[in-house]
């Protein structure tokens, strides 16, 4: 097993409405926030994520001019047992945001055909998240 943990630190126009999105659509919940640097550090079944409000008083570490959507060229994926009811989750509280809805997609994985159900949700600075699940581990629906 490995020593590393990957932690993305995503760059967000608003911090509130950031948090509301990550709480009340993904699920997460605040590990801990600074609130002057308008920081906040979520996690969910083993995954974290930071994010950092472009004006808040921290240090920032941008290789070029921020511009919305900031996740432009970047898509996430989670691997989660329970799509369906985490679509469902999306569909009630942030159904704009769905930018793939719910599909069945084989793709091949070296002498194997993998079978996923999946769906994209794009958050509120334009980050795709693209939420997977084997489809024979899928919640029957």
């Amino acid at each position: 097993m490995s020593n590393f943990k990957l932690v993305p630190e995503l760059y967000c126009e608003d911090i509130e409405v950031t948090k509301t999105f990550y709480v009340e659509v993904f699920g997460f919940e605040i590990k801990y926030e600074r609130v002057e640097d308008q920081f906040a550090y979520f996690t969910l079944d083993g995954v974290d994520i930071m994010v950092e409000g472009v004006h808040g008083i921290g240090r920032r570490w941008l290789t070029d001019t921020l511009q919305k959507p900031f996740g432009r060229g970047v898509n996430f994926q989670w691997d989660v047992f329970e799509i369906e009811s985490l679509y469902a989750r999306v569909l009630d509280t942030a159904p704009t945001s769905i930018y793939l809805e719910m599909e069945t997609k084989e793709y091949q994985c070296a002498d194997e055909v993998a079978v996923q159900k999946q769906f994209i949700v794009k958050d509120p600075d334009g980050y795709l998240f693209r939420f997977c699940c084997d489809n024979s581990g899928a919640e029957q629906g």
